[in-house]
């Protein structure tokens, strides 16, 4: 396959194929970041479709599990005790399953341009934001203190403080996986427009994957009077505004700083989009128009869909 081609025709049953879902997710992801193209590239179709179409069911069933374990909904006792731990590993394992939906596209995008080479580590962590990895470290490095506190405050409830570690560290183990993977993933690129997507993506994982401020509704203690705060109750309060605030400012800054794409090349400017269709039934590349491919780029396009063809 010649990756840099425009992505259609769509045909989900080919191997290596974007679906015509991702193909329109792909368009109006570039669109909000300044770019406007017909059709895009396989490569970026592949990599951003699969994202875009599995973000608003992400953000559904967060906010379902939330509500549905927050400390107001009535439940037997046993239940009460459990919910932190069912709350972190309920929100955990949403985010993973996302996560290795996208990785599966990822492997295959990666199957198509070659293994790449990780950036260095901390141009990684720049790209993702040093606010965001330090609202990562607060949240867990706070929920770790509040832990302690109540297991030496409330001997006598060792279920509940337990329940809450665990909760956390199941958690911290999923951010862990996706923030590593984040942090040290090859660089999927063919030129310079697909390794600034390549970036936008990286950071955007990042926040869309590992949002850890979460993770804070499985240390919460429950039944606060927020009316007569102790020690433990402000610092509770401390960590909560803390941990969200630095979430907060990082995911701000990571929508200013990638807010527009640069120049180049993301797919063909004269072509739109149409329901999937057979393979034989291609249209003519694209001539002219922003987004079109180089004189290069279009013979290698050509060369691609003869030998597809014979």
């Amino acid at each position: 396959m010649v990756v840099r081609e425009p992505a259609l025709p769509v045909d989900p049953r080919l191997p290596g194929e974007p679906s015509f879902a991702e193909v329109t997710a792909t368009r109006m992801w570039l669109a909000r970041h300044g770019v406007e193209v017909g059709l895009p590239t396989r490569l970026l179709a592949l990599r951003v479709g699969t994202r875009e179409w599995l973000r608003r069911p992400t953000v559904f069933a967060v906010l379902v599990v939330c509500l549905v374990f927050w400390p107001g909904f009535r439940a037997p006792r046993e239940l009460e005790l459990l919910r932190p731990l069912l709350v972190g590993v309920v929100l955990a394992a949403l985010l993973v399953m996302r996560w290795r939906q996208v990785q599966a596209r990822e492997e295959l995008a990666e199957s198509l341009t070659g293994t790449g080479t990780p950036p260095p580590w901390r141009a990684a962590a720049r790209q993702v934001g040093w606010w965001h990895l330090a609202a990562t470290a607060i949240t867990f490095g706070g929920g770790a203190v509040l832990c302690a506190l109540q297991f030496l405050t409330e001997p006598a409830a060792p279920l509940d403080a337990g329940a809450r570690t665990l909760g956390l560290a199941a958690g911290a183990g999923a951010i862990a996986l996706v923030l590593g993977r984040v942090l040290r993933a090859p660089i999927i690129a063919e030129d310079a427009a697909s390794r600034a997507v390549d970036g936008v993506l990286r950071a955007q994982d990042a926040h869309r994957f590992a949002p850890s401020a979460l993770f804070f509704v499985a240390v919460w203690p429950a039944g606060m009077d927020l009316d007569h705060l102790g020690a433990q109750g402000w610092f509770a309060l401390s960590y909560l505004v803390l941990a969200a605030g630095t979430q907060l400012v990082g995911w701000l800054r990571f929508r200013r700083r990638f807010r527009q794409l640069p120049a180049g090349y993301y797919g063909d400017a004269d072509r739109s989009v149409s329901p999937p269709r057979h393979r034989g039934s291609e249209g003519p590349p694209a001539t002219a128009g922003r987004g079109t491919p180089s004189p290069r780029h279009a013979a290698s396009s050509a060369a691609g869909r003869d030998r597809r063809a014979s």
